[in-house]
């Protein structure tokens, strides 16, 4: 078992909302020489000793150097080849060339930690490159040289191109015959244009010329686009220090740390910056709420609106090849839909190939449709309790490439009355002619028997009964197809709170009955008012007998006097 106290060589990502520009490294080098690998013993307090002292502590070659983001600095090979004018070609070159006669005019000397930031052809000169054959002798056209810095994407395990023994880059094979799970999630989607930059160190003696073994990659890391850095190794957190060896004659051994030197917010700057978002998040939410509005969107009152979106998957089994589906939807009583709206579609060709024992054709063809539900009828004998929803009517066809018209298959998928998500497979058949003259013409030239109504395939448009009966017709069962769909639905019934006691069931009675209830309630209204009227109008009869005998009771008396 590893001990946790070990450097972590794997690579480790980051992701920060803060400018890239803030990141701060610091790196410390130094090399690994007998006089701090031995125990020292304790030092006399002479002249000889303290000149000792002081020949051992130059001998320790420590360097330490803190590191921005894309912070160039130069290597001694760098400086003796951009010291000269005549090395420089392009435009990044001569910019390095001034730099490196401003550094030499100040006299600065020679350090081993050096970086490659994303602009150097060493950042690139690996990973763009891809060999179509096993060819030593093959070298990237310009062409491809060009076209593959594009778009970089990050292979393999960093830079280990110096650390190679061969005389060539390793080819990268870019058709896997057999890729796994996790490399086809990693080529699904392309990787985002990042940058790159390299710690480098040179561990060669500074008295010696540059050689090719001395440049050493410290420390690689990684920008995407979406603000993710990948870095490799980790920084140290306290574990041991990373080893790097030279591949020169001695060998000689240098540790490094890695350690993070970003400036850390203060709490007053942390809390500047979380009112900052807040109010940035406050003004977003207002934006979207004055582009969307408050008003949500309500069907009229006593209606069910209906929406399925769903996808023709795939069709399995079916006898010929090149298939194509043609379905609609049939709209039931007391449905309506919007005039523009498209309720009939018809698949792409496709052919079929073999998965395990099935022939599959792939469709995945999206379709959606919005339909809305009101009964306006009165109560009568023949009316359904429930409402029926709405069927696709399928129809599997093939054309192959004579031109040879099939009929493979009818079915039909009724949309259930609950919302939710579904994926159903409905099984196909297809009429028989009456004898083999027809099965002849459907293998040789095509054609074969059709149904003259496609609603025959559930319940047909002419018939009006309460029993359906197809006995005596002749069909043959043929392949599947698979359907996933999402049934949504929307009514006023549902926001009452009477609603949240009550099934799907008696909600849609509800909505069914509700229109009959508020003509009955009319009625009774209209004979409650009739009612009244009559009892005002008696009492008012009433009321005018009464005083027309008393009236004439008055006339009667005085006539007696």
């Amino acid at each position: 078992m590893a001990d946790l106290s070990d450097p972590d060589l794997g690579a480790a990502y980051y992701r920060s909302s803060d400018p890239i520009k803030n990141l701060k490294i610091r790196v410390k080098l130094s090399r690994i020489s007998s006089s701090n690998i031995v125990p020292q013993g304790k030092l006399e307090q002479d002249g000889s000793n303290l000149e000792m002292q002081k020949v051992q502590e130059s001998m320790q070659d420590i360097e330490e150097r803190v590191f921005e983001w894309q912070q160039k600095e130069f290597s001694k090979r760098e400086i003796d080849l951009y010291q000269n004018i005549a090395n420089c070609t392009s435009q990044l070159e001569k910019d390095y060339h001034a730099k490196v006669t401003e550094l030499l005019n100040k006299g600065q000397q020679h350090n081993r930690l050096f970086t490659y930031v994303d602009h150097d052809r060493f950042s690139q000169q690996d990973e763009a490159v891809f060999f179509m054959t096993n060819s030593p002798n093959e070298t990237p056209t310009i062409l491809s040289d060009k076209m593959s810095h594009l778009r970089r994407r990050k292979i393999g395990g960093g830079k280990k191109a110096r650390e190679r023994g061969g005389a060539f880059v390793p080819k990268l094979n870019i058709v896997e015959e057999t890729p796994s799970d996790d490399l086809r999630n990693k080529n699904h989607i392309m990787a985002a244009p990042a940058q790159v930059m390299y710690i480098m160190a040179d561990l060669g003696p500074k008295d010696r010329p540059f050689e090719e073994g001395d440049e050493v990659d410290l420390c690689s890391l990684q920008l995407d686009a979406n603000g993710v850095l990948c870095m490799r190794p980790d920084f140290n957190r306290g574990r041991k220090p990373y080893v790097a060896e030279t591949s020169s004659l001695g060998r000689e051994v240098f540790e490094y740390t890695i350690e993070h030197n970003s400036k850390v917010m203060s709490r007053q700057e942390q809390d500047k910056e979380l009112k900052m978002y807040r109010e940035i998040y406050s003004r977003h939410k207002d934006f979207l709420s004055t582009c969307v509005g408050h008003e949500f969107e309500l069907p009229p009152p006593e209606v069910l609106r209906l929406m399925v979106c769903g996808e023709i998957e795939k069709a399995r089994n079916f006898e010929y090849d090149d298939l194509y589906i043609h379905f609609f939807v049939d709209i039931p009583k007391n449905w309506k839909v919007d005039g523009h709206q498209q309720l009939s579609w018809v698949t792409q060709t496709c052919a079929t190939k073999v998965e395990g024992r099935d022939n599959v054709a792939h469709f995945s063809y999206p379709f959606e449709f919005e339909m809305f539900y009101k009964d306006e009828s009165y109560v009568d004998e023949n009316k359904d309790s429930f409402p029926h929803f709405p069927f696709i009517l399928m129809e599997v066809l093939s054309l192959d490439s004579w031109n040879r018209f099939r009929t493979e298959g009818y079915s039909y998928l009724a949309i259930p009355p609950r919302p939710g998500v579904y994926k159903e497979t409905v099984n196909c058949w297809r009429p028989l002619g009456s004898n083999f003259v027809s099965e002849m013409r459907r293998f040789f030239i095509g054609g074969s028997p059709e149904l003259e109504d496609l609603t025959y395939t559930a319940i047909p448009s002419t018939f009006d009964g309460p029993y359906l009966s197809k006995y005596g017709f002749r069909t043959e069962s043929t392949g599947s197809v698979d359907v996933k769909f999402n049934v949504i639905m929307q009514s006023r019934s549902f926001l009452e709170r009477k609603a949240t006691k009550k099934s799907l069931g008696s909600l849609l009675d509800t909505l069914g009955i509700n229109t009959v209830q508020q003509n009955i309630q009319s009625v009774l209204e209209a004979f409650k008012k009739a009612r009244q009227r009559m009892v005002i109008a008696r009492e008012n009869a009433t009321r005018e007998l009464l005083k027309d005998s008393k009236h004439q009771n008055e006339l009667f008396s005085r006539s007696k006097r």
